[in-house]
């Protein structure tokens, strides 16, 4: 709990720097494609959260790494702040954390669906209307192909689950069925 704590208070202390310099889209981006890229590669992930790579090390290799890449200066700050501190293995709930209140500052909410088929555009668009509505907040959705799902979909978007998949339809109406017949 406690990581979830500093990330929380790293996420949050990044996010009102970017308020202030006015370029959150662009830190939001970075920070998500360097947490990206560390995910994706087991030995620059294991190079910055081995205990045994000196934290000069990490912030010699973030600094080469800024001379071809170019940052913002609060994603630079806080990555050699992380290498400094040791606390690298925090960047993927800072990440998180980052993304949640930019999203709760904008009244978006996300979530992820998961449909029998493909969803074409106009059925995103419908679901991400309703989706929307419902929560007051415009839904930004994940898709994703679930051939466990016999037909309809499931989306869950903050603590709120739709579920519209067929296995769901067939039990309700089973259960509407055995109601009739006891009444």
């Amino acid at each position: 709990m406690r990581s979830q704590e500093a990330s929380q208070r790293y996420a949050r202390a990044l996010y009102n720097l970017s308020i202030e310099r006015g370029n959150i889209d662009a830190v939001l981006n970075e920070i998500r494609e360097f947490n990206k890229t560390l995910a994706a590669d087991v030995e620059i992930d294991g190079f910055f959260n081995r205990p045994v790579v000196k934290s000069d090390d990490q912030k010699e290799a973030l600094e080469k790494f800024f001379e071809k890449q170019k940052f913002s200066e609060e994603v630079r700050g806080l990555l050699m702040l992380l290498a400094q501190k040791r606390r690298f293995g925090l960047l993927p709930g800072i990440t998180h954390a980052f993304q949640a209140v930019v999203d709760s500052s904008r009244s978006v909410a996300r979530g992820d669906v998961f449909s029998a088929t493909i969803l074409f555009p106009e059925e995103r668009q419908k679901l991400e209307a309703t989706i929307s509505r419902y929560t007051q907040q415009k839904a930004v959705l994940e898709y994703h192909e679930d051939k466990s799902l016999l037909g309809g979909l499931v989306a869950k978007v903050g603590s709120y689950t739709f579920d519209d998949s067929l296995e769901t339809q067939l039990r309700l109406m089973k259960e509407a069925l055995t109601k009739r017949r006891a009444n």
